[in-house]
């Protein structure tokens, strides 16, 4: 006996989209799809609309051998930082969640992006919460004033908006940590201050590093120097 689809199951009707009407419309609608929790170089595009797939590359053959290459492709290389920031967020277990975002994207073999708002839909999650699979409605809104403005964010204001939503990631200790970090303070006297252990120090500095995806404490430094005002 063959299994039924539930076209009752809240998931099953968000994949169905792809397949009905709004398959020819130019919105892009795209299904992404991670094997390793987290780590973006595991996530591969598996489900998109006509205008996606024409947005995104030539042929559903070409689509399933870019994986990572998708992305790096098309996506902003600031914004990329912020998708793979997104992917490490954790989710109630089962739960179907939904936010937007804004992101620059260009079209398959040009140079130029093109300002996108993208809503998103949580469609399954890891064990540990993170995003597992999830389906994406991009439109183009370069041209399209948002309410209350007269033109769309500048690239250096979208910037300073993803700046924020990393700085939201920190916790207090480790922005006390990063504070003492930019005086120049090492980790033995920041432990004294703080009246914890030189390990848990390290662990908020290691902590620091990966939640803003610099390389080194120099490139902390910067950033919070020139994002933050420290």
């Amino acid at each position: 006996m063959k299994n039924k689809t539930n076209l009752k199951d809240p998931k099953m009707q968000k994949l169905s989209i792809l397949k009905g009407p709004v398959y020819s419309l130019p919105i892009l609608y795209y299904i992404n799809e991670l094997t390793i929790p987290g780590d973006i170089r595991s996530c591969h595009t598996t489900s998109v609309n006509r205008y996606a797939l024409e947005f995104i590359c030539r042929s559903r053959s070409q689509l399933k051998g870019m994986g990572i290459n998708n992305f790096r492709e098309i996506v902003h290389p600031e914004d990329l930082m912020f998708l793979k920031l997104s992917l490490k967020t954790t989710y109630p277990v089962g739960s179907v969640m939904t936010f937007t975002t804004t992101m620059r994207l260009k079209p398959y073999g040009q140079t130029n992006y093109r300002l996108f708002t993208c809503s998103k839909i949580v469609l399954e999650t890891f064990s540990d919460g993170t995003v597992k699979k999830i389906l994406v409605a991009a439109t183009d809104i370069t041209n399209i004033p948002l309410a209350g403005q007269l033109t769309v964010p500048t690239p250096d204001e979208l910037v300073q908006l993803k700046n924020g939503r990393i700085y939201a990631t920190i916790t207090d200790r480790e922005r006390e940590v990063l504070r003492l970090i930019v005086n120049g303070m090492k980790s033995k006297e920041m432990a004294i201050r703080l009246l914890i252990s030189i390990e848990t120090v390290k662990k908020h500095r290691s902590s620091l590093i990966q939640k803003t995806y610099v390389k080194s404490v120099a490139a902390l430094i910067a950033m919070a120097v020139r994002c933050w005002g420290y």
